[in-house]
């Protein structure tokens, strides 16, 4: 079963992890990045133990309690155990291979931390200060503690034994405890080094004698290779023997010295890298470089770093790597880290040099350096040889085209052919800026005080090039064709053959108003101002168009051997691909990223501004340096430490309310609550700062949200729901978590946002609207109603002063007709045709009656619409001697009243029509009742109706039968059909047609 973290042995020391990245082991303490927190920051006090668990967090167990650190926060573990306080002082920590965090209380108490919760596991027998534990290969947990009666016991198949005389541990006390690859239990206890074989329960004495009871305490430690290590503060640091048990005539074994031979106890662990690192309970931390080296010949040094060097106190007493190769220590007073630092002091000069340095890389590979009394020489081997010493002030340092150095400080001057440099005589002292040697041979050195001196065949000529106000201030000058090219601080940038100077971009349109660094390249020169960059290409200029923080003050520029281009800036060491620069020039568009190094990568000081000398150089051994205020800085860049691992990410707390959820995976909040705060993390701890997160909340975010490095979203209004909220992260380097963490959590609606109370409002309004209509309904009914009355009584008058005027008179007249027609001779033709007139006549009185009748009551019908149509046709085919024929396929229904009478006069006009003006010998009428509605048909033979009659609307029969149709919402067409004759074809719905019953 593979595991992403390893044993941790806290106290003991050890941690296996899988490297990020590999560091050169013998490169010295003071050349790892450190940073330490103490109280101001938040940090615990007294911290005694140390464990990464697999979720990537960083545990402390102090005096105040355990706590844990995601690299900004520290939080305590709320939770205790079986009765005990919160902030119960802490002794020991371990994470154990299923991930689960034990916890050793100075009490004596034991717990374990499983899925957020504290489960105690102390044992009766311990009442005394846990100080470490050990998980060994089998599984089962040993625990080192101060009680004299029970100072190791063992926890295996769920119960804990003391470990006694019964196994050959016959004296009070247990220190150091380890366990090597073959699987045997090594422990310490100051007298002996005792070794429980696999399968034993019995300890034997190895024959390697303790410090003998002289108050110092003995750790071990497992190296890389899986043999045990014991270091002391008397006896120092050296391997153990393997089995079988040593013989008491051994020799005493080789050693790493301590530092410093004060007693103190000791703790210590192995590296990635194999190196050794401890801390003591009084003198700080100590590191061994290449221990195995003692093995080979080699004289490891024990090296220290204490609190006059920055650490957080010189009683150190917890040590643990982390999963990405970080040193962390607990002190009494706070927590210090030690990362592998990709910018480290160049170790070949002291640091803190009171008139600052200079470097200047030569042809053969080699770098020179002067601090403020030394010149150094570095060979393309990485060896440092010091040249001169009793110097003042060095100045500037130039080689010229045969390969000799020539350097000026404030009161000398100097010749130099490999190391061997010679003292030139002046007769005076000059103060210099830099120098500069052309192709012929002349030997050029800008002035402090302004102009340029030309040294040649050791003559010295003075102030060139001369202004009106004197000499010109130059404060960056290098070789340039067979010139020299500079800046001049009046003018600009000056392209010189002395006397004469060409002005190449003036002042006033250099960003900033000042270069800073002048760097040539393949026969283009780059120019660094203030405010940028650009580039000198046959005498044109062109601007280099970013706003990039690192391209803002270059003063160091320098190519390595693998394509990258460094520039040294107020914002660090930026290092970016040279053909990617190059680029950049003629096209704005182009991709431009670049890697920044900064103090959080072991620069300790800002880059040295104002100065001529190019401030960045690269020597042959391949290593960059970089001037800086405290020193010369140096970058390897075949072995930058690059984290490779992607950060763990965890969401740890949810906030709504006054309340605060501590690691929630999955939530309810209370009902309507509409603002919520989310707490993430990613376990990076190498450069916390520089972790990126990028959040979304599904269903409110359209897409991630990049927070930078703030690692808390906040969200309001939020409707009721099912949420998810994901969060992933990229540690230092760019190595991102893609999987990331989630948490699902509901919002439940309120009663007024419920869907409860949702169709109680959708039937609240359609009950409200029906209520609307129904009201609306009556009040239109009652409007028609009292327009009806209005009609009927209207009809009723009408209909009463037709009967007592229109009819009664006809009917007189009928009856004086009638007699006189008496008084004819029954014979007579005459009398013959009155009688018909009057049978005609006595017909339409009888209509006028019925009419009058249906005045009076609108619902009355004396016969069906079909009977009708049919006595209308008869009379008029008898008269006008036409066949007329009506059918009728299904039986009639009542039709409503109004439909009945515009139907009927459609029907008598369209008959009516086409007997009189159709000139047609046969009129077919059908009438179909349907349950789709109602349907008249009236056709005829004759000779049609003319197009351009249709819809002229002087034809007063013809619009008054399509105003009737409209009346009733029926449809009418009139229409000619093939071979001659109309046909009129009218029918309305069922809705319309029937009574609703």
């Amino acid at each position: 079963m593979r595991h992403l973290l390893a044993i941790l042995l806290i106290l003991s020391g050890l941690l296996y992890a899988a490297p990020s990245h590999a560091l050169d082991p013998a490169i010295g303490i003071t050349q790892f990045k450190h940073t330490r927190w103490t109280a101001e920051d938040g940090v615990p006090l007294g911290i005694y133990a140390l464990a990464q668990t697999p979720d990537g967090f960083l545990w402390s167990g102090s005096d105040s309690g355990l706590h844990r650190f995601d690299g900004v926060r520290f939080e305590m573990v709320p939770a205790p155990a079986n009765g005990a306080r919160a902030g119960e002082p802490v002794s020991a920590l371990m994470a154990a291979r299923n991930g689960e965090l034990w916890v050793g209380y100075q009490s004596g108490r034991i717990a374990v931390l499983r899925a957020g919760k504290l489960v105690d596991r102390s044992p009766a027998a311990s009442d005394r200060w846990v100080y470490s534990f050990l998980e060994d290969r089998s599984g089962a947990v040993w625990a080192v503690t101060g009680n004299s009666n029970h100072p190791l016991m063992r926890y295996a198949s769920g119960h804990w034994e003391s470990i006694g005389e019964q196994w050959g541990m016959t004296r009070a006390s247990a220190w150091g405890i380890a366990e090597s690859k073959d699987a045997r239990i090594w422990l310490s206890d100051r007298f002996a080094t005792l070794v429980l074989a696999p399968g034993e329960r019995h300890f034997r004495d190895v024959g390697v004698a303790g410090s003998s009871g002289d108050g110092d305490n003995e750790g071990l430690a497992t190296d890389r290779s899986g043999r045990v290590w014991l270091s002391s503060s008397v006896s120092g640091t050296r391997r153990l023997p393997q089995p079988p048990l040593a013989r008491p005539e051994v020799p005493p074994f080789s050693s790493v010295q301590p530092a410093s031979a004060t007693h103190s106890y000791r703790t210590f662990l192995f590296d990635r890298d194999g190196s050794i690192w401890g801390v003591t309970y009084s003198a700080g931390i100590f590191r061994i470089a290449r221990p195995d080296g003692l093995y080979r010949g080699e004289n490891p040094v024990e090296e220290t770093f204490t609190a006059k060097d920055g650490l957080s106190s010189d009683r150190a007493l917890a040590i643990l790597e982390d999963r990405e190769g970080n040193l962390w220590v607990g002190t009494s007073a706070g927590l210090d880290r030690f990362t592998p630092a990709n910018v480290r002091p160049a170790t070949e000069v002291p640091p803190y040099s009171r008139f600052g340095y200079i470097v200047m890389a030569a042809r053969d590979g080699t770098v020179y350096a002067a601090d403020s009394d030394n010149l150094y020489a570095i060979s393309p081997r990485g060896a440092t040889t010091r040249l001169l010493d009793g110097l003042h002030n060095p100045q500037a340092l130039c080689e010229d085209a045969s390969g000799v150095v020539w350097f000026a400080t404030s009161d000398a001057f100097f010749r130099g052919v490999g190391q061997r440099f010679e003292r030139i005589p002046t007769e005076k002292r000059r103060s210099f800026l830099d120098c500069v040697a052309t192709r012929d041979g002349r030997l050029w050195l800008s002035r402090t005080r302004g102009g340029i001196t030309l040294f040649e065949n050791g003559t010295w000529t003075e102030s060139l090039p001369e202004g009106p106000d004197g000499p010109l201030k130059v404060t960056t000058l290098v070789a340039y064709r067979g010139g020299l090219l500079a800046h001049v601080r009046s003018q600009g940038l000056v392209y010189m053959e002395l006397p004469r100077t060409q002005v190449l971009w003036k002042s006033d349109d250099i960003p900033g108003g000042e270069i800073t660094a002048l760097r040539p390249v393949a026969g283009d020169v780059l120019v660094a101002s203030v405010g940028g960059m650009a580039r000198l290409r046959d005498g044109k200029i062109t601007q280099l168009k970013r706003d990039a923080p690192w391209l803002q003050g270059v003063v160091g520029i320098a190519d390595d051997r693998r394509g990258f281009t460094w520039l040294l800036s107020r914002a660090g060491i930026a290092r970016v691909s040279r053909d990617a620069l190059s680029r950049s020039f003629d096209d704005p568009d182009a991709p431009l990223q670049a890697q920044l190094f900064d103090f959080d990568d072991g620069l300790k000081a800002p880059a040295v501004t104002g100065y001529s000398k190019n401030s960045a150089v690269q020597g042959g051994d391949g290593v960059l340096r970089f001037l800086t205020t405290d020193g010369i800085m140096q970058v390897q860049p075949t072995r930058l430490a690059r984290n490779r691992l992607p950060p763990p990410v965890s969401i740890t707390g949810l906030a709504f309310g006054s309340q605060r959820l501590r690691d929630p995976t999955s939530a309810t909040l209370p009902a309507g609550a509409s603002r919520i705060e989310i707490d993430y993390t990613a376990l990076s701890l190498t450069v916390p700062k520089r972790v990126r997160f990028r959040y979304q909340l599904v269903g409110v975010d359209d897409d991630w949200v990049e927070a930078g490095n703030r690692r808390q979203a906040f969200y309001t209004n939020l409707a009721p729901g099912d949420y998810r909220f994901r969060v992933v992260a990229a540690n230092n380097d760019g190595v991102w978590n893609r999987q990331g963490a989630s948490l699902d959590f509901t919002v439940p609606p309120t009663f007024i946002q419920s869907m409860w109370f949702k169709g109680l409002l959708v039937a609240a309004i359609a009950l409200a609207l029906w209520v609307l209509y129904a009201l609306r309904l009556r009040y239109e009914t009652a409007r028609l109603r009292d327009r009806f009355d209005a009609q009927i009584a209207e009809r009723t008058r009408i209909a009463r002063d037709l009967h007592d005027t229109l009819l009664q008179g006809m009917q007189g007249m009928l009856l004086g007709f009638q007699a006189l027609a008496s008084k004819l001779p029954r014979d007579a033709s005459l009398r013959q045709e009155m009688e018909r007139v009057l049978d005609r006549t006595q017909a339409t009185i009888r209509e006028g009656r019925d009419r009058i009748h249906l005045l009076r009551d609108p619902e009355a019908s004396t016969m069906d619409l079909g009977e009708s149509l049919g006595r209308h046709a008869q009379e008029l085919a008898a008269q006008h001697e036409l066949l007329c024929d009506i059918t009728m396929p299904l039986p009639p229904r009542p039709l409503q009243p109004a439909v009945y009478e515009e139907l009927r006069q459609i029907g008598r006009e369209a008959i009516t029509n086409a007997c009189l003006h159709s000139k047609g010998k046969r009129v077919d009428i059908r009438l179909t009742y349907s349950d789709t509605g109602v349907v008249l048909v009236v056709q005829d033979d004759g000779i049609g109706i003319p197009e351009e009659r249709l819809g002229v609307d002087r034809h007063w029969g013809l619009t008054g039968m399509r105003e009737r149709a409209l009346l009733v919402g029926a449809t009418l067409t009139i229409t000619g059909r093939p071979g001659g004759g109309t046909e009129v074809k009218v029918g309305i719905g069922a809705d319309a047609a029937y009574p609703k019953h």
